[in-house]
Parts: structure tokens; C-alpha cells; sequence
């Protein structure tokens, strides 16, 4: 996946969580190949397994780590396990997301709970344990993966947007207050990545497909791969210094507003 090599991930014990699938299982695949140890999570067995039989396979050490991230206690449990079988856990990379499409008005409870608590607490439940370890082993790396819906509102996913602008204010201050402690956090913040989740609505139309080129100034869409060596690059010693920064992975869809593309930048479509 990655020609460059991080001495420094070899023999890490790694945590990913949604992990089985999308973004998450390139990042934990990354890890794999750097020779971390590396724990896959995912709400069932089977989707985790799958993950962690390919990084088996090719030469890579991991387990499955299968827990609800919205579940406090599981969050608990699922940490002191960890620490238990290894010894230690070096990074954390929250991942893991739901992201309801709903009109506000036809919001239920259930679903905002639900969103905040996946997308947002998730990162407190599994933050808090994890940071506490590692400030006793001396260290360690936390990456948040964030979205640009923590900067911009959009039709129908208003509790993904509220929930990802809390995701991001709680990695800052774990940057700000555990920074000293020799823990760092930082967050990556995808933009338009086609997954298995999205590329369905992607390609649902070729209308759909132009119309989100055109908000993204390198005119294509993102790969779970283009997220994975940021998040690796963040956890090696390379990035040692580099605490509580936002690194954006959108081919620049945050530079301008993606609502409106200019005239004049209609040549370059192509």
C-alpha cells in the first residue's frame, strides 16, 4: 500500500476502531505493513475477521477487537483487555462513524443518541482509558478521523455535523491537556473518499458524480489509501512534534466553499 517505512510503528500495538471495512481497514492494512501489532475493531466478529485474515496473509500480526464504540462499558472492557494481552497500547485511531441521512424535522431521539454517542462520545470512552495507559507506559498517539461537516452544515445529515464539531473540539483539548503528558492528538479530516458506503450514491447518477468534482479543486474523488499513510506519518516519530493539528485529506475541498464553483474554473473540469 505504502513504500515509505516508519521503523518507529514496528512492534506498536495498534487500535482501530470501525475498522472492517472502509477508511478504518485501510488504515489498520497501513499498520499492518509497517509490523505493528494491529487490534481490529468492529461492532461483529466476522467483518473484523476478515480485516485481520488479510493482514495476516500478508506477513502482518493482528487480532479482532469486537465492541459497540457508542457502549461505555464495552469501550471500558475492550481497552483493559487490550492492556492485558499486550502489555501496553501505543496509538489509538478513532474511527469509527454512522451517519444518518435525515431531515431535521423528522429527527428522532434515537437517532441524534445514537449519532452522538458513535461519533462523538465514542472518542471519550476509548480516549480516556487509552490516554491514561499510555501516560503510564510514557507515551503514545492518538488520531481522531474528523470531517469537513465539523466546518460546514449540509442537508439531511445536521447530527453527523453536530457530532463531528464536537469531535473535533474534545480532540483539541485532549491535544491541549494531555499534550504535556507526552500524549499526542491529532485529527484527519477526509473529504469526498469513495467507499463502500458512498459509491453506490456516488454512481448513482453521473450528474451526482459531476456535481461533486466540481466542489473538489483536483477534481477527483479521494481513497481510503490517500487517508492511511496521513494517519501513519502522524503516529511515527517523523511527526514527534506535531500535536493538536488538523490535517485535511479533501484535495482541497475546504479551500474555498463548496457550494459555488466559478465560471471561469469550468475548463478545468476535465
Amino acid at each position: 500500500m505504502t513504500a515509505l517505512r516508519y521503523e518507529s510503528l514496528a512492534g506498536k500495538v495498534v487500535l482501530v476502531t470501525g475498522s472492517s471495512r472502509g477508511i478504518g481497514r485501510a488504515i489498520a492494512l497501513a499498520f499492518g505493513e509497517q509490523g505493528a501489532f494491529v487490534l481490529v475493531n468492529s461492532r461483529t466478529d466476522h467483518r473484523a475477521a476478515e480485516t485481520v485474515e488479510t493482514i495476516v496473509t500478508a506477513g502482518g500480526s493482528a487480532e479482532t477487537a469486537v465492541a459497540d464504540v457508542g457502549d461505555p462499558i464495552a469501550a471500558s472492557a475492550l481497552i483493559a483487555g487490550i492492556v492485558e494481552r499486550h502489555g501496553r497500547l501505543d496509538v489509538l485511531v478513532n474511527n469509527a462513524a454512522v451517519n444518518p441521512v435525515v431531515p431535521l424535522l423528522e429527527m428522532t431521539q434515537e437517532i441524534w443518541e445514537e449519532t452522538q454517542r458513535v461519533n462523538e462520545w465514542a472518542l471519550f470512552h476509548y480516549g480516556q482509558p487509552v490516554a491514561r495507559q499510555m501516560v503510564a507506559q510514557g507515551g503514545g498517539s492518538i488520531v481522531v478521523i474528523g470531517s469537513p461537516g465539523s466546518e460546514d452544515a449540509y442537508d439531511g445529515q445536521v447530527p453527523y455535523s453536530a457530532s463531528k464539531a464536537g469531535l473535533q473540539m474534545l480532540a483539541m483539548g485532549m491535544a491541549w491537556e494531555w499534550g504535556p503528558l507526552g500524549v499526542r492528538t491529532n485529527v484527519v479530516q477526509p473529504g469526498w473518499i469513495e467507499t463502500e458506503l458512498n459509491r453506490e450514491y456516488l454512481h448513482s447518477d453521473s450528474d451526482v458524480r459531476e456535481r461533486v468534482i466540481k466542489q473538489i479543486p483536483l477534481r477527483r474523488t479521494g481513497s481510503p489509501d490517500d487517508v492511511a499513510p496521513v494517519v501513519l506519518w502522524l503516529c511515527s516519530d517523523e511527526a514527534s512534534y506535531v500535536n493538536g493539528a488538523t490535517i485535511h485529506v479533501d484535495g482541497g475541498l475546504l479551500a474555498g466553499r463548496p457550494t459555488v464553483v466559478s465560471k471561469r474554473f469550468e475548463w478545468a473540469r476535465g
